[in-house]
């Protein structure tokens, strides 16, 4: 019993702390690869990190509320799994919960960009800023209960994530999987446009300076990669280790599948904020219906 708890303690300590080190690598991507696709000069790994440690050399007060915007992401990050289903916070892994976590993180910074833009003109563009992360909501937060609910209904006795692993190798559920696939792209797609775009969040924090603007920074880096983890686990369930497994096998799944499902996440998402060549909502919504129809239809099928 206590060799389990301090093997489940270990897991959910170094899935966090692979996180907090790996947030700042994939804003290098998502710069490197807009640099790329719009003839700019692109960034080095390392450039996020020398950036967060640039700006917490300068000195400046840092808001408690700052501060405890990143819990709830430090939460999310324990919850959802990385490599292995054998953490310590195995129930929040549940889609809406992680995703409310991850939202409440981002009402500080909110509120700190209404009331404290530096110029007007500033001012309006963060209106509308605010305006449309109020209107991907309207999205998001369905899009997550949906992706709950259809867990527990396409795999009875599954209602988080790891339940969904543990349960599919006693109860296949290929139907399931494939709603899963559907529902992350159409996440991917609603959360792309504002939410991961860490261009979008620098203006919102462009009153700020010094340690606040670093430590900002960095909450938004985890949070992105929280949601891209979220998003690579439901389309690549496989990847998770269920259960007694050999070291050599978690060490690749530590060490090289999960970087790399991560990254290309980040890669899928940027290239399709760059190139639009569909309405994100349109499709989004025509992949939330595929995802319905193929659960039903696993389910109804004897």
């Amino acid at each position: 019993m206590i060799v389990s708890v301090l093997l489940a303690a270990l897991v959910t300590l170094g899935q966090c702390l692979f996180l907090m080190l790996m947030a700042p690598l994939l804003t290098d991507i998502e710069h490197g690869i807009e640099g790329l696709i719009g003839g700019r000069t692109g960034v080095f790994p390392g450039w996020r990190w020398r950036q967060i440690a640039s700006g917490w050399k300068r000195q400046g007060a840092i808001p408690a509320a700052s501060w405890l915007c990143v819990c709830p992401v430090l939460l999310a990050a324990t919850g959802i799994p990385l490599a292995s289903t054998g953490t310590m916070f195995g129930f929040l892994s549940e889609p809406l919960a992680c995703g409310i976590l991850l939202i409440v993180s981002c009402v500080p910074v909110w509120i700190q960009a209404r009331q404290a833009a530096p110029t007007r003109m500033i001012a309006r563009r963060l209106h509308t800023a605010l305006s449309e992360l109020s209107h991907d909501l309207l999205f998001i937060l369905p899009l997550l209960a949906l992706t709950g609910t259809l867990i527990t209904v396409g795999l009875p006795g599954a209602g988080t994530l790891i339940g969904l692993l543990q349960q599919r190798l006693v109860q296949p559920a290929p139907a399931l999987l494939g709603g899963l696939v559907f529902l992350a792209l159409a996440l991917l797609l609603v959360l792309n446009r504002h939410f991961l775009s860490s261009s979008l969040h620098d203006d919102l924090i462009a009153a700020t300076e010094g340690r606040h603007r670093a430590l900002l920074r960095y909450r938004h880096d985890l949070s992105a990669s929280c949601w891209y983890l979220l998003i690579a686990d439901l389309v690549w369930p496989d990847l998770i280790a269920v259960g007694p497994t050999g070291l050599g096998h978690l060490a690749l799944l530590w060490c090289v599948v999960a970087p790399a499902k991560l990254a290309l996440v980040v890669v899928l998402g940027v290239g399709w904020r760059i190139a639009r060549p569909l309405p994100s909502a349109r499709l989004a919504f025509v992949l939330t219906g595929a995802a319905i129809l193929l659960v039903l239809a696993g389910r109804l099928t004897p």
